[in-house]
C-alpha cells in the first residue's frame, strides 16, 4: 500500500470515521459484540478486541485508498488527462 494513502487516512479520514458517526446498524452490532466479548475469558476477549481493531483499521485504510484512486481516475477523465 502506498504510504501516502496510509498517512492521509490516519491524519484526515480516520478522525472523521468515529463510531458515533456510523450507522445505527453498526452501533447495534458493535454493542452486541461488546456484550458477548465481555463474557469471554480475558485472553480471548483481548484477542477479539485486537482482531476487531485490526480489521477496522485495515479495511478503513484499504477503502480510503480505493476512494483516492477512484477520485484520481475520475479527475483524470474530467480534465482529459492520462493520469494525475
Amino acid at each position: 500500500m502506498n504510504p501516502l494513502y496510509e498517512w492521509l487516512y490516519e491524519n484526515y479520514a480516520k478522525p472523521q470515521l468515529a463510531d458515533r458517526q456510523l450507522s445505527s446498524v453498526y452501533q447495534l452490532q458493535r454493542q452486541e459484540w461488546q456484550t458477548t466479548a465481555e463474557q469471554l475469558p480475558r485472553r480471548e476477549r483481548l484477542l477479539s478486541e485486537d482482531l476487531m481493531a485490526t480489521l477496522k483499521n485495515d479495511w478503513g485504510i484499504i477503502s480510503f485508498a480505493c476512494g483516492v484512486r477512484f477520485g484520481l481516475r475520475l479527475a483524470a477523465d474530467l480534465f482529459g488527462q492520462e493520469e494525475l
